[in-house]
């Protein structure tokens, strides 16, 4: 049985989903901040945004990393131990 994408390229997923709110957070603050702040962030520079935006990509993609981390379930890890040793039928005590 073929595991998910989020399974086999955690990373990946990671990516896409940072890009993702970096285009979000970004688009939704010059749409619905007031324009104080607006004029404060043009007063950044582009350098600055640009960091700011790049700082954001990076710390998204790292905690979408981290809530991808899937726990394995009890039945999982039943099943990936060994096999109990097998019985001797003359080592019980009587």
């Amino acid at each position: 049985m073929s595991r998910p994408l989020a399974e086999r390229r955690p990373w990946t997923m990671a990516l896409l989903a940072a890009a993702g709110l970096t285009l979000l957070l970004p688009s939704g603050f010059a749409l619905l901040a007031p324009p104080e702040l607006l004029d404060a962030a043009v007063a950044l520079g582009d350098r600055r945004l640009a960091l700011c935006i790049a700082g954001l990509f990076a710390a998204s993609a790292v905690l979408a990393r981290l809530l991808m981390i899937r726990r394995r379930t009890p039945e999982e890890r039943l099943s990936e131990q060994p096999d109990p040793p097998p019985v001797q039928g003359d080592t019980h005590l009587r």
